[in-house]
């Protein structure tokens, strides 16, 4: 049911109180007692995108009356564990009833003649202004008007669905004239319906009379006056936002990163393969020791591995850390190399990776390679279609995945069997996440937390003190006790019963971590310190992406390697969805924290505790965050993606389900449902969130579709064209700096005036070569410095191309003759025009250049000219209007 997702408020999918009256009215009518008395709302029932809600109702025995009680229950139905213990929750209670002597009133004088107009057409802006987020299906109010107290509408349903007597949309929508009355005041839904009798079905356009200011009467009928529905009274209340929260929050936004298996692929490949390297994957393709040698004849797909190992011969739990940074730079020089060469625009280049995903559970793997993937998603996202990740066990070949690499940015083959990632939704064990915990941290030991005087670090120190009595700290940043805050920070953790040391130094130096552990007993290890520095994958330099590896890479490793004979209860990582989803401009973040889920998984493999949580963005700002220039930018971009800010209350409720699962990586993420069907709907939504979008939404084509727009461009005139590609430049430029029309672009303003800089130049060409079916290079925006200039370099590529004159030569002749019937030429006219057409003669060969007509020319008038062009030169057919 995708229309439920169109009832939303506060940002929180609702099953709406309609639709739970027409479950309560299809069972009463089944039982025998099709009449609802009445149904109080108790628990809002929150949906989510990829959860399934299991829902039953439950009918008590007749009394004398024949009257039932009716509640309608609900509870997560997680896959694969039918039998959980879940407690189901009572959304709704009430009573069916047997009498049939409610008769239905008509609406048949329409509108009512004392009624005034009532402007419906900001009611939804007003709606959402209140916290209703109401989708198309439910934006149904067409016309409304006012008589007295009373309030009369026309609804209908926006979009056709599924059959229902009463379709729940269509019933909210009689609702909206009501709750959209007034000004300001909170959101508010229905709490308590009384005298419930429908008298016809299949409606889709009501007539509404809405009576009363408190409870409120409802006559409700079709286009025609016919009653359909009566109830008695409704009363309605405000929502809570906090119970909203409450109800979405914890587990709900914890994730995993699931390898999906595909069905086996028997036919050929029908790919053209060149392998780069020396030597290659075992694939049957030519080998090929630079691009400029392949790009001479660029195939569809190019097959190159990246060294992240270290000699044959070195020790396997060796330094990953050196290990990564000459890894990355290694991919970093051979994506931008790519990128480069205009000449494989058309190509994709897929980096062939062995154990650097753990694809099956206790799979060790190589954290190295790992974030070689960080930076390549990164890479994928700023360049759609350019990039492929393929990892290999020690017993698969690419050929294995050939069919597939045209299709898939990211697989991974085991086994010969080829596995897809895709995110989905984390259901936890316990349902109470602090009792495991708690074994993680408790009074007896003491927590090293690196980043630990920071925004995030503070809060998560606060919390370890409340939530599980930890009782020894100690804080590690680069400032130590210097930091802002820093001192405020342990005075407020000494009051509340711990024991606080801060320990300034760089946590990327080996000898600092190795004085500070020597020092401190410590049990538990989080670590949470990291920086940011982000560039486009063309402007990011190797120093660069080794300045943000240092503080997440370098410190993990060293914590790994000092850490690990000791019995230590927990060992947190604080890594980011960056490197799940490869957030664009993030290639070295990501690639950093890549590292850090993947070494959580080789701790696991050793038998070691881990788990590395890929946080989404967090509401409150960090100390990375505030000391980052774009990062205002950055956050409006991610909401438009999809991921929304994370409270603090949620992320650490999260943090805390987490510690309950066996998982060495998990994904806390708050995402936005409504944008990712939008970007499903679009075909721009990540393969890695597939799974999270319904299959009807990611079905629904929209105007937004790849290569679209040149489709509606075709057979435009001109000028209408080049209007309609500046539209186009506009729109999408409006989009991605995040104003809500096109109007706020100006044409002929430079782009870099506008606010575009490197990444948004990359978000918008990306947007541009969907809609277009092109594949323009990254520096578009600054090659064509205004979107009017950009507009007609699209239309230059796009016009049709003018049709050449079949035989130009005659065309000029017969320009010529047309001179020449015009008027009598001059004297010195007529001698150059016998001298031009001499050298004619002459371009046809040596036996016309000698012919005697060539002779005649040097005296002829303009007859003789005329004669001698249709004659001797064989102009077959007269200019029009001789």
């Amino acid at each position: 049911h995708p229309w439920l997702a169109d009832h939303a408020v506060h940002g929180t999918v609702v099953l709406p109180g309609t639709a739970l009256v027409e479950l309560a009215l299809h069972a009463g009518t089944h039982a025998g007692c099709p009449h609802l008395d009445e149904l109080t709302l108790e628990h809002p029932l929150v949906l989510g995108e990829d959860r399934a809600v299991r829902f039953q109702i439950l009918l008590g025995a007749p009394d004398a009356a024949g009257r039932r009680p009716v509640s309608l229950h609900g509870r997560p139905m997680d896959t694969g564990d039918e039998d959980q213990a879940t407690a189901w929750t009572r959304h709704a209670t009430g009573t069916l009833a047997v009498a049939a002597d409610r008769t239905g009133a008509g609406l048949t004088a329409w509108p009512p003649r004392e009624a005034t107009p009532v402007d419906v057409t900001d009611v939804y802006h007003h709606l959402a202004a209140r916290g209703h987020d109401y989708g198309p299906v439910f934006q149904g109010v067409r016309a409304a008007w006012r008589a007295g107290e009373d309030l009369y509408a026309e609804v209908e349903l926006a979009e056709p669905g599924p059959p229902f007597a009463l379709h729940p949309a269509l019933l909210d929508a009689a609702l909206h004239p009501l709750s959209a009355a007034g000004t300001g005041g909170p959101a508010m839904l229905p709490f308590s319906w009384n005298g419930v009798s429908r008298h016809a079905t299949g409606a889709t356009a009501l007539r509404v009379r809405l009576s009363g200011r408190g409870p409120v009467a409802l006559t409700i009928a079709d286009g025609d006056g016919a009653p359909v529905l009566t109830v008695e009274s409704l009363a309605l209340r405000p929502v809570d936002p906090d119970q909203l929260a409450r109800l979405r929050r914890g587990p709900r936004s914890l994730y995993a990163l699931d390898w999906v298996p595909t069905p086996p692929v028997a036919r050929p490949s029908a790919l053209r393969v060149a392998v780069l390297g020396t030597s290659g994957p075992d694939v049957d393709a030519s080998v090929h020791s630079d691009l400029g040698a392949i790009a001479a004849s660029p195939p569809d797909v190019v097959l190159s591995t990246v060294d992240a190992s270290m000699d044959a011969d070195a020790d396997a739990d060796a330094d990953a850390a050196a290990a990564a940074h000459r890894a990355t730079h290694t991919a970093l020089d051979l994506v931008r190399a790519w990128l480069a060469d205009e000449r494989l625009t058309g190509s994709r280049l897929v980096v062939v990776t062995r154990q650097a995903v753990s694809v099956r559970p206790g799979e060790d793997v190589d954290p190295a390679q790992a974030s070689v993937w960080g930076l390549l998603r990164s890479a994928q996202s700023e360049n759609p279609d350019r990039f492929g990740l393929l990892d290999l066990d020690g017993e698969s070949s690419p050929r294995d995945a050939l069919p597939l690499l045209a299709g898939e940015p990211q697989l991974a083959v085991r086994g010969g069997r080829v596995h897809l990632p895709r995110l989905s939704r984390h259901v936890p064990v316990s349902p109470e996440p602090a009792e495991a915990a708690e074994a993680a941290f408790g009074p007896s030991g003491t927590v090293l937390l690196t980043g630990g005087t920071g925004t995030l670090g503070a809060l998560l120190a606060g919390h370890l003190v409340d939530r599980y009595g930890v009782r020894r700290l100690v804080l590690v940043s680069r400032r130590g006790a210097a930091a802002d805050g820093a001192a405020t920070l342990v005075a407020t953790l000494v009051a509340r019963g711990a024991e606080v040391v801060v320990e300034a130094g760089d946590v990327a130096d080996r000898d600092t971590l190795a004085r500070i552990l020597a020092t401190h007993p410590v049990t538990a290890v989080v670590h949470a310190a990291g920086v940011l520095d982000d560039a486009t994958i063309g402007s990011l330099t190797a120093d660069r992406l080794d300045a943000v590896l240092r503080p997440k890479v370098d410190a993990a490793w060293h914590l790994h390697e000092l850490t690990r004979n000791r019995k230590l209860s927990a060992f947190v990582l604080f890594s980011s969805f960056a490197a799940i989803a490869g957030s664009p401009g993030q290639a070295n973040y990501a690639a950093a924290n890549a590292f850090l889920d993947t070494l959580a998984g080789h701790r696991h493999a050793l038998g070691l505790p881990a788990v590395s949580l890929a946080w989404g963005r967090w509401a409150q700002a960090s100390g990375m965050t505030r000391q980052d220039p774009d990062g205002a930018a950055r956050g409006a971009r991610s909401s438009r993606s999809g991921v929304l800010p994370l409270p603090s209350e949620d992320g650490l409720a999260l943090f805390d389900a987490a510690l309950a699962a066996d998982r060495p990586t998990l994904v806390p993420v708050r995402l936005d449902p409504r944008a990712l069907r939008s970007q499903a709907r679009s075909a721009t939504l990540p393969p890695v969130l597939r799974a999270l979008v319904p299959a009807a939404s990611a079905g629904q084509p929209t105007d937004d579709a790849p290569g679209s727009f040149t489709a509606r461009l075709a057979g435009m005139p001109s000028e209408q064209r080049r209007a309609a590609l500046l539209d186009l430049v506009r729109g999408n430029a409006a989009a991605v700096l995040g104003h809500d029309r096109a109007d706020a672009v100006e044409s002929d303003r430079a782009f870099t005036a506008l606010g575009f800089d490197s990444l948004t130049a990359v978000q918008l060409r990306n947007r541009v070569n969907r809609a277009l079916g092109l594949r323009l290079p990254a520096t578009m925006v600054f090659d064509h410095p205004t979107p009017a200039a950009l507009a007609e370099s699209l239309n230059s590529a796009l016009a049709p191309a003018e049709p050449e004159p079949a035989e130009p030569v005659l065309a000029r002749l017969d320009a010529l003759v047309r001179s020449l019937s015009a008027a009598p030429p001059d004297e010195r006219t007529r001698t150059v025009v016998a001298g031009t057409l001499r050298g004619v003669l002459a371009s046809l060969g040596p036996d016309r250049a000698a012919a005697p007509a060539a002779d005649r020319l040097r005296d002829a008038s303009t007859a003789e000219l005329l004669e001698f062009i249709d004659t001797d030169l064989g102009r077959a057919t007269p200019p029009a209007g001789e």
